[in-house]
């Protein structure tokens, strides 16, 4: 139940995960079958070429001394 209210959430698909559900536990109740937590993730997983491409450039921890004006040597 945790997992399912973390994926709603998460991926903002509280409606469309709802719809779901509810086709699999009209279909899973004879069986006795819970959804299955893996396909679900899958299915309302972001669709990877969607997802914006970015570049994230590292700053040396040095140059953060250096806006503090103190020497590095010093606080060693």
């Amino acid at each position: 139940m945790v997992e399912l209210l973390a994926l709603a959430h998460d991926r903002g698909c509280e409606a469309e995960l709802a719809a779901v559900l509810d086709t699999v536990l009209d279909t899973g109740l004879d069986t006795g079958q819970a959804p299955d937590i893996a396909a679900l993730r899958a299915r309302f997983a972001p669709d990877p070429a969607t997802l914006p491409n970015s570049t994230v450039h590292l700053t040396p921890l040095v140059a953060y001394e250096a806006l503090l004006g103190a020497d590095p040597e010093e606080l060693a």
